[in-house]
């Protein structure tokens, strides 16, 4: 059974709009996460999402690689059903993270 079915439609649709590559595996698990490359050379962001499991999901946005060795994480535990908005916040934050004073 494919743990990620009841996003998958959701996540598809937005990577396509957004030209993300989501990955799929991670050490031979299903996995779903996907990169968003930073303002600043070298920066890399990860937005992974955490198996779906009666109906609640987590998502977490870190970073990856910054300059200066700055770190960032944050997470958002919802429901499926309010899957998307969570994903939105998970981008923002990314965004503001982006915009930072360097």
């Amino acid at each position: 059974m494919d743990l990620y079915r009841i996003i998958d439609p959701q996540l598809a649709r937005r990577a396509a709009a957004e030209r993300w590559t989501i990955f799929t595996e991670w050490g031979d698990a299903p996995a779903r996460f996907f990169y968003i490359s930073g303002s600043l050379p070298g920066d890399c962001f990860q937005i992974s999402i955490d198996p779906p499991e009666a109906e609640a999901i987590a998502i977490t946005a870190r970073s990856v690689d910054t300059d200066h060795g700055l770190e960032f994480e944050q997470t958002w535990r919802g429901t499926t059903a309010g899957f998307g908005d969570a994903l939105e916040l998970a981008i923002q934050r990314v965004e503001a993270w982006k915009r930072r004073e360097t």
